[in-house]
């Protein structure tokens, strides 16, 4: 018997995308912010993630037109396997930036980023109109540099020093894929 999905925004083969909602706070998810594994390539676990901080992080999400906020769920079991944002929307120059966390370690290597991205990409230019979307990274960073290459993203450039982490600094690399890219891989 198939499980209903709860709340589908945007639908893949194995997850799907709701909207972030209160209902997604677990103990699960507010330690996922304070996980140095999880965290190691990205701006988070600086400053103690708590069940506060992650309301008040919720209940901003969705609250403006610059910031689209998901939870990603697995679709065999409802669950809520991290998040992707669609984020800095800026409907002059429409372009706008993705950013994910799979915080659920169970979850890793099964292609769940790569997808994610999909659903967003198609989204972000089918019904945001947007021309461009970017994706940064570290450079140490494999299994995202892989994500956003096998979504047709293309290398733009190294910020260097960009990001302090473990007593050091590490250099990101920015992605990007335009709208007549994204039209010609369709």
């Amino acid at each position: 018997m198939a499980i209903k999905m709860k709340n589908p925004f945007l639908t893949g083969e194995k997850i799907y995308l709701s909207p972030l909602t209160v209902e997604d706070i677990s103990e699960e998810y507010i330690s996922w912010l304070n996980d140095g594994e999880v965290c190691s390539e990205n701006s988070h676990a600086v400053y103690p993630n708590t069940y506060e901080s992650t309301l008040a992080y919720v209940g901003s999400a969705g609250k403006n037109r610059s910031e689209i906020v998901f939870a990603i769920k697995w679709k065999k079991n409802n669950e809520h396997v991290g998040n992707i944002s669609v984020q800095k929307i800026d409907p002059v120059n429409r372009s706008a930036e993705i950013a994910i966390i799979i915080g659920n370690k169970k979850y890793w290597n099964k292609g769940i980023g790569s997808e994610a991205y999909e659903l967003v990409i198609k989204y972000g230019f089918n019904t945001l109109n947007l021309n461009r979307i970017s994706s940064g990274q570290t450079t140490s960073n494999k299994g995202m540099i892989n994500v956003c290459e096998k979504n047709g993203m293309k290398k733009e450039g190294i910020l260097r020093e960009v990001l302090f982490k473990n007593g050091k600094y590490a250099d990101a690399v920015i992605y990007s894929i335009l709208a007549k890219d994204f039209s010609k891989k369709k």
